[in-house]
């Protein structure tokens, strides 16, 4: 270890113990903090797990109030301490040659130049492990690139963003003549397709078509075939036919395509060997949106174009994980060894690290309890993991080949050690179908037996994700302010199998029945709830099922609506993904059934709603369009019911968990306060 390494461990030790031993004095009494509104800018998230040689290196990020950002910056784990590496900003991953090199600027006026459109410029940066000062330039492209596979530093491949529009940007205006014309994170994107190039010494090809788009794309072990998930050209309405699967000679630069089983779209494909693959197969969607069965892995043989499916996900989710609003990793792609495959599921209310075996399916849990695995990558006789246990932050672990972890770093567990983190009780429930489900109930932090309490049902977007076992920054501060908050996956969550999270045409009829049971169960098997004080909130699908219990029961005296839908016929033609989830979810579309989507439309039963709303939306917003929480705020004002709209400007959908860290403190607090006038 270099002497750089050994001051930079040090200073980082001092910074994650200052404010340990600052509080000494109150944790050695027993005394904790409560979780603050702010308690989330003190989490660091880990992501982009990897090693080399023996050695573990990663990125973490935390939200920085002041400048709104979510720096990622580069680290080593060193005899269990987070040692960093660079200064300089990370923007999404790194690689080695001989040494480090990872995407990022360094210098002020690149920074300022990547901000502008038709300026923005592409470095990587090289560091050295073993004692560079500070990252140095390894290459600069005069253009922007996104994704990347290498042959080397001057052969490789890249795909880049166009707009066909974009002779007119600057203008007072946009250009919209394609649909979807907005997607959300992206803004307008009518006219916008991502190319493929092949960039040789300076001269670049461009390999698909101009108005055709490139994604995924994956280079066998020996460099020889490139392999790329192409859409077809189009104008006008995008099609919804599956993507091709192409294979580009890297030699020849000539493409054929890779024959798939009938009615079928590849994606997340990976080199098993040169000539073999790994990838997911999913159901085209027919023209009503339904589609027969869920994705499905398989194994394809490039000569021969043979397809021996390996798994089907009728129980165990592809690409699992459960909620939560601190900083969180990123997600491992599908691995395998020698007997089968390996990936992370939902089971439930966590998320597991599962085998499935090549030769009968066999499904085996490769960690135990209720562990969720965020990130994963074998290591020694068992797996290198980022994971949330318990109501901790994330952090590394060596996972063993009994299930067994241990933790090799200490970067959160500090700040979670000062404050007062509230312990979830579980509630178990059965539904109209006769299936046994739970949820979990977070008492209001030192509440006092005997003593009733306000609380609050939160309920998950989606509506296929789940809440799990893990720390939840919005319910902790909810318990810390005298607040028991209560949660569970109702029908259409995943984590339960594919037929139980296929909600399709039964938005609003047993997930209500579902959450209205396990509100009952909740009153029945805790002591510490006042009944007559409930608030209900939630996001995106949890908006929606929020604007949808205010219109069928006034059990609740609250309610703060979140991104919301409030009706399929507006959201149809609105969202950015509003034919296409519409068709899927509700089975028609308003010309063939406006009265089915009318009827399933929280907007219908406004003027039965008494419960004071607030409302939460962002600006931009395209998943859940502004205009969906303006409908349902109009129309409770029009009947005169207690409400309040909170628009946040340039935020979008992810508003609460990667929003500017000053409009997700303002957000907590005014759905806080809402509470506190009508709960408390």
């Amino acid at each position: 270890m270099t002497i750089r390494n050994i001051f930079a461990g040090f200073v980082l030790h001092l910074l994650f113990l200052a404010p340990l031993y600052a509080q000494l004095g109150k944790t050695a009494a027993g005394e904790k903090k409560p979780v603050g509104i702010d308690f989330f800018t003190q989490v660091y998230g880990i992501s982009n797990l990897k090693e080399k040689d023996g050695n573990i290196f990663f990125t973490l990020s935390k939200p920085d109030k002041e400048t709104g950002a979510y720096p990622r910056h580069l680290y080593q784990l060193i005899d269990g301490q987070a040692v960093l590496l660079s200064q300089s900003n990370i923007s999404d991953y790194f690689f080695w040659e001989d040494d480090i090199i990872f995407r990022g600027f360094r210098d002020e006026a690149d920074q300022r130049r990547s901000g502008r459109p038709g300026e923005r410029p592409t470095v990587f940066q090289k560091l050295s492990p073993n004692g560079y000062a500070e990252a140095t330039e390894w290459l600069r492209l005069p253009f922007a690139a996104g994704q990347i596979q290498w042959i080397d530093k001057e052969h490789f491949f890249y795909t880049s963003s166009y707009n066909h529009h974009a002779g007119e940007e600057g203008k007072t205006y946009y250009v919209l003549d394609e649909l979807p014309f907005w997607s959300n994170g992206r803004g307008f994107t009518s006219g916008t397709r991502t190319h493929l190039y092949y960039y040789n010494k300076g001269e670049r090809t461009l390999l698909t078509d101009t108005l055709g788009s490139a994604s995924g794309f994956v280079l066998s072990p020996n460099k020889k075939t490139l392999i790329y998930t192409e859409r077809p050209a189009y104008y006008g309405k995008a099609p919804r036919e599956g993507s091709r699967l192409v294979a580009l000679d890297v030699e020849t630069l000539t493409k054929t395509d890779v024959p798939l089983p009938e009615k079928t779209s590849g994606s997340g494909v990976q080199f098993i060997t040169d000539d073999e693959l790994l990838l997911t197969l999913r159901p085209i969607a027919q023209e009503n949106g339904e589609e027969e069965g869920p994705a499905a892995i398989y194994r394809l043989q490039l000569r021969s174009g043979e397809a021996t499916k390996v798994f089907e996900p009728l129980l165990y989710d592809l690409g699992g994980g459960v909620g939560s609003d601190i900083g969180s990793g990123g997600r491992s792609p599908i691995t395998w060894d020698k007997t089968g495959i390996r990936f992370v599921t939902t089971d439930a209310d966590h998320a597991p690290l599962i085998h499935v075996s090549f030769k009968d399916a066999h499904v085996s849990f490769l960690s135990k309890d209720k562990v969720s695995i965020q990130e994963y990558l074998p290591y020694k006789d068992g797996f290198l993991v980022t994971a949330l246990v318990g109501q901790q932050g994330s952090e590394i672990y060596f996972l063993n080949k009994k299930g067994e972890l241990t933790a090799l770093s200490a970067i959160n567990s500090k700040v979670f050690g000062e404050h007062q983190i509230v312990h979830p009780i579980e509630i178990t429930f059965t539904n109209e179908e006769g299936r046994h489900l739970n949820g979990y109930v977070l008492p209001p932090a030192n509440y006092e037996k005997g003593k009733k309490y306000p609380a609050i049902l939160d309920i998950h977007g989606g509506p296929r994700s789940a809440y799990g076992v893990v720390f939840f920054h919005e319910m902790q501060y909810w318990a810390n302010q005298g607040y028991a908050v209560f949660f569970t996956n109702p029908t259409g969550s995943s984590g339960r199998g594919y037929d139980f999270g296929n909600l399709r045409g039964k938005f609003g009829t047993i997930d209500y029945r579902d959450l209205m049971t396990f509100t009952d169960a909740v009153l029945e098997q805790t002591d510490f709830i006042d009944e007559n004080r409930l608030g209900v909130t939630g996001g995106s699908y949890g908006g929606f099922m929020t604007n949808w219990i205010i219109g069928h029961t006034n059990r609740f005296k609250a309610a703060a609506s979140q991104r919301c839908a409030s009706s399929w016929i507006s959201y149809f033609t609105t969202a950015d993904i509003g034919y296409t989830f519409t068709q899927s979810n509700l089975t028609t579309d308003p010309w063939k059934n406006s009265d089915l989507l009318w009827e399933r439309s929280p907007l219908k039963y406004a003027d039965q709603v008494k419960t004071p709303t607030l409302f939460i939306h962002s600006e931009e917003d395209y998943r859940c369009p502004l205009s969906e929480g303006l409908q349902m705020y109009y129309a409770l004002q029009y009947f005169e019911v207690p409400t309040r709209m909170i628009i946040f400007k340039d935020e979008n959908h992810e508003l609460s968990r990667s929003g500017k860290p000053i409009n997700r403190i303002k957000r907590l607090e005014e759905i806080t306060q809402w509470f506190d006038n009508y709960l408390k």
